[in-house]
């Protein structure tokens, strides 16, 4: 087999070695560790490693750091390492029991620290070492190695200099610089200033022994010319006819989507995107983007908790927090998925082609839309879909049943309260829309199109719909109305009160669905155990569209009833909206799965419109 570049093997394992020149300031020698002792896997990731290493190269030496901010780097590293042995110190001098046992563990800090500043992070540990030395060094290489760790360099170091800017390369260095540092602290009884003076003469300008780029050489590489590709962003950066931020720059695509009548909901996406985008990867400015910033946020979103942005929590949780809180969860409850994932890196594309067309200057080399991952399971099978039965024990809770109090809704008692978390359920098993169509319902909504009582699902104060194929008149199935729902909406239109289930709105953000979401999932725990762990409230969409097609219905009809756009130009353009009537007789054909309730004893309260405080630990 021809000898394959840059590849080479360190006893039994391949390693992945380039050594870069920079015009005559040095050579920088990379090592990567392939991790596999069989050749042929080995030549296939070196060959990626090169073929990618040719495309970041240059985002590597960009903003370095110079000898300057080193000095204060690492006066900054030993100083804190320092009174960190001095507080160990006084904490064995006066509360330690066993001093000789607090001695041999300082010993093995030292050890360990010493041992990795020699011969680095992933050198494999002394012969002689015990298990307590052993987990030293484990522990130190999962943090040294780890993203929260870069992170935490980052902000220490920008918080130090003002500089966030730093390059892979400068990371690299401030890393090594932490390493050094902590290994003197430890080691030499010599003061702070003593330590960084005698590692910044000695040890760094010899770094290239240690297989470590000298301080020197990287100033004055980083004060070569750039490449012609970023000279001419640089130049079009001062030329910037709007904001670059990407917080502004999604203010001024989301104003325009509005005008278009795109939904608040995907709006709101874009904003929640750009405040994870900015979490994670600490840039603000599009004109700095690079392909490798978008990669390590794809990164990352396979490594932050499942149910991120679900909480208000989330919105000030820091990059630390985030992955702290990530750590602690089971492996399921790790990543988001492949359909999430990869609607972050769409916003992202339209976010920087948006910019570009405003006259930002973008990378050009920047393409979010060649990092989404392919999903393995199709889109049919992502949502369950509730049977008949699990309908009809569904329909036999508490909330429908007789309730302990409205507080306590899905506790068992002798009242029944027909509010928002009554009906929208019942709403959305019979008629399959959306719930946030459900819960910003407004009592206006309610009307009657050629003599048959309906819901007009349009674009109001309270809510927008998803697109132009959700606008739609649907009519409201008998059984609904045979349970009263037209004498509820008497009742509400009486308060004036602006929405038809004002108990479902959120309390701070004034938003629909989530608290109907949120509550849907405790009524499906409760009631089907874990039987119901892949249902939700969208279930409901999949139970009526599955049923219409089994009862033969219309791709048409269906699809008006559910608000789907038409399949083909015809469907789109030359046909006619089906009439309420045709609606109805399709929805009519739907399962019987609102059973007769037993009211004998039963108060039933019809529902007030009034705000209760929340107390105690209810449900939210």
């Amino acid at each position: 087999m021809q000898a394959q570049p840059h590849l080479f093997k360190r006893g039994n394992v391949y390693h992945w070695r380039r050594r870069i020149c920079r015009q005559s300031t040095g050579i920088f020698d990379f090592k990567l560790s392939l991790g596999t002792t069989e050749l042929p896997v080995a030549t296939i990731l070196c060959r990626k490693i090169s073929a990618e290493s040719d495309i970041i190269m240059q985002e590597i030496f960009e903003h370095g750091i110079t000898a300057d901010e080193a000095r204060k780097w690492l006066a900054e590293v030993i100083r804190k390492e320092k009174a960190l042995i001095d507080r160990n110190g006084l904490f064995r001098r006066v509360l330690a029991t066993d001093v000789q046992e607090e001695e041999a563990s300082d010993e093995r800090l030292r050890r360990a620290w010493a041992h990795i500043a020699k011969h680095g992070i992933h050198a494999p540990p002394p012969k002689d070492a015990d298990n307590l030395l052993l987990m030293n060094l484990h522990g130190f290489r999962e943090d040294l190695s780890s993203d929260v760790r870069r992170y935490q360099i980052g902000k220490e170091f920008a918080k130090l200099t003002g500089r966030d800017d730093v390059s892979a390369l400068g990371k690299m260095t401030l890393l090594d610089l932490l390493i050094a540092g902590r290994s003197a602290a430890w080691n030499e009884d010599r003061s702070s200033s003593q330590l960084c003076q005698s590692l910044l003469e000695a040890g760094l300008d010899t770094a290239h022994a240690h297989g470590r780029p000298a301080l020197s050489s990287l100033s004055n590489a980083e004060s070569a010319a750039p490449a012609a590709h970023e000279n001419s962003i640089a130049e079009s950066e001062t030329n910037t006819p709007h904001d670059p931020s990407i917080f502004a720059v999604v203010a001024r695509m989301n104003a325009f989507k509005r005008a278009e009548g795109i939904e608040e909901k995907t709006l709101r996406q874009y904003e929640s995107f750009a405040t994870l985008f900015v979490r994670l990867t600490g840039i603000e400015d599009v004109r700095k983007i690079r392909q490798s910033h978008a990669s390590a946020f794809r990164a990352d979103l396979q490594k932050i908790p499942t149910s991120w942005g679900k909480s208000p929590v989330d919105r000030t949780a820091s990059r630390e927090e985030i992955m702290a809180r990530a750590a602690k969860l089971p492996a399921d409850k790790v990543g988001l998925s492949v359909g999430t994932l990869n609607r972050h890196l769409e916003h992202l594309k339209q976010i920087v082609e948006w910019a570009d067309g405003e006259g930002i200057a973008i990378d050009s080399r920047l393409k979010p839309g060649k990092l989404r991952r392919k999903d393995k399971v199709r889109a049919r099978d992502k949502k369950a879909s509730f049977t008949t039965e699990q309908l009809r024990v569904l329909f036999r809770n508490p909330v429908r049943t007789g309730s302990e109090s409205e507080r306590y809704q899905t506790r068992p008692g002798r009242k029944i309260y027909r509010n928002g978390l009554y009906w929208a359920p019942l709403i959305g098993a019979a008629t399959g829309a959306r719930r946030e169509e459900i819960a910003g319902l407004a009592p206006s909504d309610i009307i009657e199109a050629d003599g048959i009582p309906c819901f007009s699902i349009e674009d109001s104060e309270l809510r927008r719909v998803k697109n132009l194929s959700s606008r739609r008149i649907l009519p409201i199935h008998p059984s609904l109305i045979e349970l009263g729902f037209l004498d509820y909406v008497k009742g509400v239109r009486k308060s004036v009160h602006p929405d038809l289930f004002p108990s479902l709105r959120e309390p701070k953000s004034g938003e629909h669905g989530r608290k109907l979401g949120r509550r849907m999932r405790q009524i499906i725990d409760e009631t089907l155990g874990d039987e119901g762990k892949g249902l939700s409230f969208h279930s409901l969409r999949h139970f009526v569209q599955n049923a219409l097609d089994r009862a033969d219905v219309k791709d048409e009809i269906v699809r008006d009833i559910v608000g789907h756009e038409g399949k083909d130009i015809h469907d789109k353009v030359y046909r006619d909206a089906t009439s309420p009537a045709k609606m109805l007789e399709a929805l009519i054909s739907l399962p019987v799965i609102f059973e007769k309730v037993d009211l004998t004893g039963m108060a039933d309260e019809p529902y007030r419109c009034r705000r209760t405080k929340p107390t105690g630990s209810a449900p939210p």
